[in-house]
């Protein structure tokens, strides 16, 4: 059996399965070579508070100490052995108009932080391909795009897109989790009986696999297999009470449109209110995903460029949206007054995000790969539109990677990756070297073979190799 193991049940239902162990031919040993690596990029927008973002500790091995109560990646402490922290990147093209591009930085910030090409001018998409459908273009079966998943508002713009097919080609992200779930489970075209057993009747997948599912239970599966399963269904039954309390899946359907099954009005979908729900949500879909094999590069989108929400949950009662905050200001344009102890929101909030990103990496090392976890075989990429969101600063990213992708990047780490005496530089370690990184830790090679040289038209060639085991 291999890696990409399904359930197959009533309707056309599919439902994918983590790797497990006791189903590996006998005479077959564990291979890390070939453990599928993944990519997955964690993104947000708007920028950090830079002064309390990074470790307050020197360069080298992370300890306890470069998690203080003050700094915003304080959550991550309990992964410090299982996380990379580069500082210096700058992007490329470089932002400021310092190299020919369309649109303006926080355009440019969306559009060029996967593709590391120039946008175009009209249409200021992206003349490329981006990092994440690259991947899959060379990793995942015949066919299968990256997942790309959004939380929030989509702005219909370049503003509202980080994923790229090909030159203004830009791959709109899934903001409904209930669509991204039926696409996962194999039944997007679900026919009137599977969305009413799934809908009015309140079933779950599980039933619809339920006999496959009991056949599995009869094999002589270990006590970590079985545990691992047990596990693996808990998520779905979660995901879909979830989803089922927050209104994305109707409790009636229309019986003229039960073939269409609108999960929910996207402009509910897309409230502030439901951020943080929806966040959850799609993250469960997309751990799901990566573990059971469905893809092995996906993104994760909160929010559009030079937007955002409005955050009153988790101890927070801003009055203004993030990108409001991000300058400080009470105007989008900066026509406004000044919003006092708007550090220390942009600090809050950069703290929330660690803590979502948190809970992804949670999901991802729950699941065990014969000796290693999901996670220890990722590469899960936090990364920002710009670093400074006041001035749009496109130098010294915040990028945190965790996970080692089978060990190709060096973990426990803080290091400086620029030669220059100052990280908010442009001279060096432009971020296309740590995508090209990335493109061959997940195992991509050229079209006539060897890794990749040159991710981008941007920038320059090779990787990042002070980053590298």
């Amino acid at each position: 059996m291999n890696r990409r193991t399904f359930l197959r049940g009533a309707c056309g239902v599919m439902l994918g399965l983590p790797f497990l162990e006791s189903l590996r031919p006998r005479d077959a040993k564990a291979d890390p070579a070939t453990t599928p690596r993944r990519f997955i990029a964690f993104f947000m927008c708007n920028g950090v508070n830079m002064d309390r973002f990074f470790p307050s500790t020197r360069y080298g091995a992370l300890t306890a100490a470069s998690f203080g109560a003050d700094r915003a990646i304080a959550p991550l402490a309990a992964y410090r052995d299982r996380l990379l922290i580069p500082r210096g990147i700058h992007m490329a093209p470089r932002g400021f108009g310092w190299d020919p591009s369309a649109g303006d930085d926080h355009a440019k910030g969306m559009g060029c932080k996967l593709t590391a090409q120039p946008l175009v001018q009209g249409s200021q998409y992206a003349a490329g391909i981006s990092l994440d459908q690259f991947i899959a273009n060379r990793i995942n079966p015949p066919g299968t795009p990256a997942l790309t998943l959004m939380v929030g508002a989509k702005t219909p713009n370049v503003r509202g897109h980080i994923s790229y097919s090909g030159s203004e080609q830009p791959v709109s992200g899934e903001n409904n989790p209930w669509l991204a779930y039926k696409d996962l489970i194999g039944v997007t075209d679900l026919d009137e009986e599977a969305l009413v057993r799934l809908a009015r009747r309140r079933e779950s997948v599980l039933d619809l696999v339920g006999a496959e599912y009991e056949g599995l239970l009869k094999k002589k599966l270990s006590k970590a297999d079985r545990e691992k399963l047990e596990m693996h269904f808990q998520t779905v039954r979660d995901l879909e009470v979830d989803m089922g309390n927050a209104g994305v899946i109707p409790r009636e359907l229309p019986p003229e449109r039960t073939a269409e099954m609108e999960a929910i009005d996207p402009a509910t979908v897309s409230f502030d209110a439901e951020f943080k729900k929806i966040g959850r949500m799609q993250m469960d879909v997309l751990a799901l995903a990566i573990a059971t094999g469905a893809t092995r590069s996906a993104t994760l989108q909160w929010g559009s460029g030079a937007h955002g929400p409005i955050f009153k949950w988790d101890g927070m009662s801003h009055e203004y949206n993030h990108h409001k905050l991000s300058h400080g200001n009470t105007k989008d344009d900066d026509s406004g007054s000044a919003v006092d102890g708007y550090e220390e929101m942009i600090h809050d909030i950069d703290r929330w995000y660690i803590g979502e990103y948190v809970y992804l990496l949670d999901r991802l090392a729950g699941y065990d790969e014969g000796g290693a976890t999901v996670l220890d075989n990722s590469a899960v990429v936090f990364m920002n539109e710009v670093s400074n969101g006041k001035v749009h600063d496109f130098r010294d990213l915040p990028y945190l990677i965790a996970g080692s992708c089978g060990g190709y990047f060096k973990m426990g780490q803080y290091i400086k990756v620029t030669r220059e005496p100052d990280t908010l530089q442009d001279e060096d370690a432009p971020h296309n070297q740590l995508l090209t990184t990335l493109a061959n830790a997940v195992g991509c090679t050229e079209e006539g073979g060897g890794p990749i040289t040159n991710f981008g038209s941007f920038g320059k060639p090779g990787e990042l190799d002070d980053l590298k085991a």
